[in-house]
């Protein structure tokens, strides 16, 4: 078995949270490499080395949303879902779906989004791929994975879980509410969701982590995330688990 990391990153100490996971991630079957454009920064492991092709479709990605922004301006900061666009980019159309289904502004699922556009833009060179943008996971294996859940400043730093293989692709992501840069309305240390995509994965685990501010909050928050469709949740909140569907829970 192989395994990776999965985390949300706090703003004060970003690279710090970053260096830790991604000297967590070790999947033993494939080589690793980074890209970074501005804010996009994406470790990515593969079968073979494809920076090049990387960098191209992360700056493709990014070309997406910074043309559609300035078109609609409103995308960039709206925390409601946006009317769908048929003439939209694949990766602004991804937001925009994502958004529509778990009730959350087309951000929430930005990383995701550009994790599974690089992901599935390497995947006739790498059969298997593993593509993590700022915790946001785009996850294309045969083989079973686990990842680590750090929910830093919790009794459950470390937690690790197993992601069932995925021929066809899969998202994972991680949201919190005390730590981190991304907007939370809620407390949850941890949110980390798995979906059929990563876009959808990202925006979901937004909508979850807004509604956990309490222990008594999780039974809520996972039945919230079971109708948004993510396929598997863990929350880590005020010292509490509370875990559903197709994640295993390791340790």
């Amino acid at each position: 078995m192989s395994s990776m990391t999965a985390s949300a990153s706090p703003a004060a100490r970003a690279e710090w949270t970053a260096s830790v996971y991604r000297r967590l991630a070790c999947p033993d079957d494939l080589l690793s490499f980074e890209v970074r454009v501005e804010q996009s920064d994406l470790m990515i492991f593969a079968q073979r080395p494809l920076e090049a092709p990387a960098l191209g479709l992360v700056l493709d990605a990014r070309r997406q949303i910074t043309d559609y922004m300035k078109r609609f301006p409103e995308f960039a900061v709206s925390l409601t879902p946006l009317p769908p666009d048929a003439t939209a980019a694949p990766v602004v159309s991804a937001m925009l779906q994502a958004s529509r289904k778990a009730g959350v502004g087309p951000m929430a699922a930005v990383a995701g989004a550009i994790a599974e556009y690089v992901g599935r833009g390497l995947s006739a060179q790498s059969e298997e791929i593993i593509v993590e943008n700022g915790g946001d996971v785009f996850m294309r294996s045969r083989r079973r994975r686990e990842i680590a859940l750090l929910a830093e400043n919790t009794a459950l730093v470390g937690l690790r879980v197993a992601v069932p293989s995925a021929p066809q692709g899969l998202g994972l992501a991680t949201s919190a509410g005390t730590l981190g840069h991304s907007l939370s309305f809620g407390k949850a240390d941890a949110v980390t969701v798995l979906a059929g995509s990563a876009a959808l994965a990202d925006a979901i685990a937004t909508a979850i982590g807004n509604e956990v501010c309490k222990a008594s909050d999780l039974q809520r928050a996972l039945d919230i995330g079971q109708a948004l469709g993510a396929r598997g949740i863990v929350i880590v909140a005020d010292n509490h688990l509370a875990a559903w569907g197709a994640f295993e829970i390791l340790e």
